[in-house]
């Protein structure tokens, strides 16, 4: 018996197990193996099955599609340890995969906008500054009307930009696609991966037809709008940072 999860950002919304010679069906409809509450899945949205020790993922014709490694899957493909799996918003991972992941209890919907509310705590300096460098890594609107103007990227294994209401960064305008394309993080990296679309789809001024990794600065361009991708400065920076908050709030004592 495996053990499987689904995600949304950091919060694990769905525990499962899965036998050998099994096929799960995962989606809204309360007909699901697996049932997750929510409008951004289908009501049989996804297949997982496992066959001698492997791992085999379908698409069942959902509406918002199911993706590998940021591109929309149209058959069975087999699953391998690295791949990051989408549903929707939420994310299918491996349960050994959960030892940094915090348990959500709450069994109501999960429609909130499709975003998960987190409870804040209060922090001394030092771990204010280090949650402001976070803030950082991030993908930031410069030109143009992509909303919202700033995505956060800490904590998230794909962000998906297009004209879908369930983007995390939207766009709008003729010609641009549900899914324009997606940023994914892979071994501390992260890569634009662009999908089919009438507009297209540039880094730096140049048209992108197939997955490319992003370095610090880079500007993606659709249809006019900007959108630096801001990575983080490096750890000297962010002990100059904390000492400078910790004085701050020193001087205030």
């Amino acid at each position: 018996m495996a053990v499987w999860a689904i995600k949304l950002h950091d919060k694990v919304v769905k525990q499962f197990a899965i036998d050998e010679g099994e096929r799960l069906v995962i989606g809204r409809s309360s007909e699901a193996d697996v049932v997750v509450d929510n409008t951004a899945i289908s009501r049989k949205h996804t297949a997982l099955e496992r066959r001698n020790g492997v791992y085999f993922l379908e698409d069942l014709g959902s509406l918002n599609g199911t993706m590998v490694n940021g591109k929309k899957i149209d058959s069975c493909v087999q699953l391998f340890d690295e791949d990051v799996v989408e549903i929707g918003k939420f994310l299918l991972i491996r349960a050994e995969a959960l030892k940094d992941a915090k348990f959500s209890s709450q069994s109501a919907p999960l429609d909130y906008g499709d975003e998960t509310v987190f409870v804040k705590r209060d922090a001394g300096a030092a771990e204010k500054a280090r949650e402001k460098v976070k803030a950082l890594h991030s993908l930031t609107v410069i030109k143009g009307a992509g909303s919202p103007a700033d995505v956060p990227l800490h904590g998230r294994s794909s962000v998906k930009i297009g004209k879908d209401i369930n983007c995390d960064l939207r766009i709008s305008g003729w010609f641009v696609a549900q899914a324009q394309c997606y940023v994914i993080n892979r071994d501390k990296k992260f890569y634009l991966v662009p999908q089919r679309s009438w507009v297209k789809t540039s880094v730096n001024g140049m048209p992108v037809k197939e997955e490319r990794e992003l370095n610090k600065g880079d500007v993606i361009e659709i249809r006019g709008v900007q959108i630096r991708f801001v990575w983080p400065p490096c750890l000297s920076c962010l002990f100059i940072e904390i000492s400078r908050d910790c004085s701050n709030d020193a001087a205030t004592l």
